[in-house]
């Protein structure tokens, strides 16, 4: 019974998850959709626009269903993370929808300080985002607690760096140095820095996260497994 009232939301917790990355993916979605572009510049934007907030996205969910596959749920402070981690998620496409506004490049018809409010908030969430998820697999890591392999223990501490590494650039990208300059905020060559830090920090995770499921794919160990 007891053992029984221990795993009992674990599921619950899963569907809720899966539910709410799902609704994140199906709204980015619809507002491309509900706004179709109307250039082929426009057209050729939305869809790296929408690649971007998809690969963040999934990426995030992929390890996140990874990690909670052994990681318990039951503790007050993994449930409270695990609640921010889900406000930031539902957070994201609200604000990314905001950025990609027809209007976002034009200062006549978009505010600036509503755009900077968006752009660095945006890169808030995202370090939150990956912060937290960098302190649930440094979680798994303890070697205490004998959540997984201890073959993987270096490995997982070495992924939760990646995350925290990612995490401090999309922090930093929310700096007010990065926004105000412009509508695009500092440039580079023409692109804008934050944006640049946004997809710098993606890819890090990324890259990490892909190394570390081809090492996986090559040995038998399975997160979760003692």
């Amino acid at each position: 019974m007891e053992d029984s009232a221990k795993s009992g939301p674990r599921p619950r917790i899963e569907s809720l998850s899966d539910l709410i990355f799902g609704l994140a993916l199906s709204i980015g979605a619809f507002a491309l959709v509900s706004s179709p572009p109307v250039t082929e510049g426009g057209f050729y934007k939305d869809i790296v626009t929408f690649g971007f907030n998809f690969i963040v996205l999934i990426t995030v969910w992929l390890r996140y269903t990874r990690i909670m596959s052994a990681l318990p749920v039951e503790t007050r402070g993994t449930m409270a993370l695990n609640t921010v981690l889900l406000f930031t998620v539902s957070l994201e496409p609200f604000i990314f929808n905001i950025l990609r506004s027809p209007n976002a490049g034009n200062p006549a018809n978009f505010p600036l300080g509503l755009y900077e409010a968006a752009s660095s908030s945006y890169g808030l969430d995202l370090g939150a985002m990956t912060l937290i998820l960098g302190v649930f697999t440094l979680a798994l890591a303890d070697e205490e607690k004998s959540l997984v392999p201890k073959e993987m223990l270096s490995r997982l501490r070495k992924e939760a760096a990646t995350w925290f590494i990612s995490a401090a650039v999309f922090f930093v990208s929310a700096v007010p140095l990065f926004g105000k300059v412009g509508v695009e905020g500092l440039l580079l060559n023409g692109i804008s820095v934050r944006e640049l830090m946004w997809l710098g920090a993606v890819l890090i995770a990324w890259a990490r996260g892909s190394m570390i499921s081809r090492v996986e794919a090559r040995s038998e160990t399975v997160l979760g497994t003692k």
